[in-house]
């Protein structure tokens, strides 16, 4: 990627999203998986890449009547849909329900849930097409019981129940996975046997893990490998792998510029004119950790010093790295934080302090630049009005 082409166009601090790492890094995944399987992207993890995905993935799963509202103002086709999460309100289901009759699937994500979506489809006369989310044991699906209960009771011609949806969490170690499928693979057995009822699809969440920091070591193909294996022991199902940060992670960077700088008895201090309200790496540890980056310098000098980056925040919490060693800085140097494609620009503190919102750009495999957000003040959504 050529960064001062970004930086001619916009300033810092901001995110770039590499389109033609993100298309290289479906393609791996679909290198791995059987060809049958299908590629579901979450749309939680960045939605500025959403379009993007259209031609490369089976489904988007959406969450919020937001992403809705987002994936539908993209075009992208309403079948490739799976209107998801553990918050379904009458308002939004009724509206996407009422207005659009190709709508790929919903989930069930409790009894109530069921009532309210096998009521819609009668009300309006749609064929909705369901996935029934089972519990790993925290606020998201039903119970086994439950689950079982809702095919048992299902005695609408409007509801059709594809299949099951499971998903505990993200960033899994294989042995995890291995005993989430064979859990699987054992309720699915129970269901077909006692209620001599078919489940057709099984939408799974394996929680692929990314690396972001300099100092681990992962076998990304033997990983992906054995989860292929474990999934492919659904013979007769059709396997929808579900993944957001895995997909995303790798196409984004985030660029922030050397603002201020200082030393004390505590050693030098760098100030970023970013920080904790942008960058957001899984499990925020990356202040004790380095991540993978770029420094990209006018003046580059052989001495090297020592560093700890802050961000903007007027917080003792915003710390990016801690103890760094690089070239010796200088104001106006620019870092470039790596693997930010997934959640970092939707999940950090974007509010607090009533910083802008960074410029948002997509850097095209032609070398095309998108900015697809200009940088936005949050000040107004800060501020009381009393009119």
């Amino acid at each position: 990627m050529d960064y001062n082409k970004v930086l001619d166009k916009v300033s810092t601090p901001c995110y770039v999203f590499d389109i033609n790492n993100l298309k290289n890094r479906i393609s791996y995944l679909k290198s791995k998986f059987n060809k049958e399987f299908n590629l579901v992207y979450a749309v939680k993890a960045n939605s500025f890449i959403a379009k993007e995905l259209d031609e490369d993935v089976e489904r988007f799963e959406i969450c919020s009547p937001g992403e809705f509202e987002i994936c539908n103002n993209l075009g992208i086709d309403h079948s490739k849909m799976v209107i998801s999460g553990v918050y379904k309100d009458y308002e939004s289901i009724n509206k996407m329900v009422s207005n659009y009759d190709d709508i790929g699937k919903y989930t069930i994500e409790s009894v109530n849930q069921y009532e309210l979506l096998k009521e819609l489809a009668t009300k309006y006369n749609r064929k909705l097409h369901i996935l029934i989310r089972l519990t790993s044991g925290n606020q998201f699906g039903v119970t086994e019981e439950e689950l079982k209960d809702i095919i048992k009771n299902n005695d609408n011609d409007h509801f059709v129940i594809d299949g099951i949806e499971y998903f505990s969490g993200t960033q899994k170690r294989i042995k995890k996975i291995e005993r989430e499928i064979e859990y699987l693979e054992e309720f699915v057995n129970s269901i077909e046997s006692e209620l001599n009822f078919k489940i057709n699809e099984i939408e799974y969440g394996p929680g692929l893990p990314i690396y972001y920091f300099q100092d681990e070591e992962f076998d990304e193909d033997s990983f992906l490998d054995e989860v292929n294996s474990l999934l492919s022991r659904f013979k007769d199902k059709e396997i929808s792998i579900e993944s957001g940060r895995s997909i995303a992670s790798s196409c984004g960077y985030y660029l922030t510029k050397v603002s201020d700088m200082k030393s004390n008895k505590n050693g030098n201090h760098v100030m970023l004119d970013g920080g904790i309200n942008h960058l957001v790496y899984y499990g925020q540890t990356m202040a004790m950790r380095i991540p993978h980056f770029d420094l990209l310098q006018a003046n580059k000098e052989d001495e090297k010093e020592t560093y700890t980056l802050y961000g903007s925040l007027c917080t003792i919490n915003d710390i990016i790295v801690k103890s760094l060693e690089v070239n010796k800085l200088h104001l106006g140097d620019i870092f470039v934080f790596k693997n930010v494609g997934a959640y970092s620009v939707t999940e950090g503190i974007s509010l607090f302090l009533s910083r802008n919102l960074p410029n948002v750009v997509l850097y095209k495999s032609d070398g095309e630049i998108i900015v697809v957000r200009n940088n936005k003040n949050t000040y107004e959504i800060n501020y009381p009005n009393y009119e």
